[in-house]
């Protein structure tokens, strides 16, 4: 007979966020023996899932959306936000408007799909144009002297709110645009910036094993916002790693970010998606204006 103990479990690699998002996710969760954490930032999670180098990751809603082929969504999981993250930042020295059709470039970060795509949807909402010919991809821990350069620059993650953290204390005068409020003052709706998906060929084959590690990161979280004692070993991990105040830290987890995936987040995971679908024909359109010039 075969022994179906967890020694016999095929490894599984879970993918994590790096920056200090998922540290509710992770902070209490206990891996076994058969089970890897690779942390990486969103936008190689998401190339890394796609490509069979893992077999559970967090990634962007974009890749989700536009893979549901190829990947299987885990329940009640996501980073979400129900208005402003405080993570996600447009800077501008242009308000919003008919001006950014004046700028040379708009600068995104190579880490993002989901806020840039979001970025591009925001803009097309103010400027009644497709900016994404203008979009120019920028290293992400370049952002200070890509601001400086260009005037402008999405930044997200880790850096967004330290960026957020030295405006509030220099008075600096930009244009600072939270994406997640914006898309909040259109729709009435949060926004879902990543979610728990699996490899849906693995998925298929080991369902139990799918179930339990879904379950373990749920039970992690729920852990994290129901015990101080782990809240707080969390909250000071996080601050020695990003070297954020602890206030800010506090606040993003409690009042910034959801960590659930409920039927309003459903709702706007649709919602996003018919905005992705609609980018789509923009560009298509866009090419064919293009090809009969």
């Amino acid at each position: 007979m075969t022994n179906s103990s967890s020694s016999t479990l095929p490894a599984v690699r879970l993918g994590a966020i790096s920056f200090v998002n998922t540290v509710p996710i992770y902070s209490a969760f206990q891996p076994d023996d058969e089970l890897s954490l690779i942390y990486d930032v969103p936008a190689r999670l998401n190339a890394r899932i796609l490509a069979g180098e893992l077999e559970i990751s967090p990634v962007s809603s974009a890749c989700y959306l536009r893979h549901q082929d190829q990947l299987v969504l885990l329940d009640d999981l996501s980073v979400s936000s129900p208005g402003a993250v405080e993570s996600v930042l447009f800077l501008s020295r242009e308000p919003l408007g008919a001006g950014l059709l004046d700028l040379p470039i708009i600068s995104v970060p190579n880490d993002s799909e989901t806020s840039v795509m979001l970025l591009a949807y925001l803009l097309r909402e103010a400027t009644g144009q497709d900016l994404r010919p203008w979009f120019r991809i920028y290293e992400a821990a370049d952002y200070q002297s890509v601001l400086a350069e260009t005037g402008n620059a999405l930044i997200i993650g880790d850096n967004a709110l330290m960026m957020k953290e030295s405006l509030s204390q220099s008075g600096e005068a930009w244009h600072c645009y939270d994406l997640s409020s914006l898309w909040r003052e259109r729709h009435g709706l949060p926004f879902v910036f990543a979610v728990w998906v699996a490899n849906r060929q693995w998925a298929m084959q080991h369902p139990e094993r799918l179930q339990a590690i879904n379950q373990s990161l749920c039970a992690a979280r729920d852990a994290f916002f129901s015990d101080n004692n782990r809240f707080q070993a969390g909250l000071n991990a996080a601050q020695r790693r990003s070297h954020l105040s602890v206030g800010t830290l506090e606040r993003y987890y409690r009042h910034c970010l959801s960590y659930r995936l409920n039927p309003t987040h459903h709702e706007a995971l649709t919602r996003f998606a018919q905005i992705i679908q609609n980018a789509n024909h923009w560009e298509a359109a866009r090419d064919e204006r293009q090809a009969t010039r």
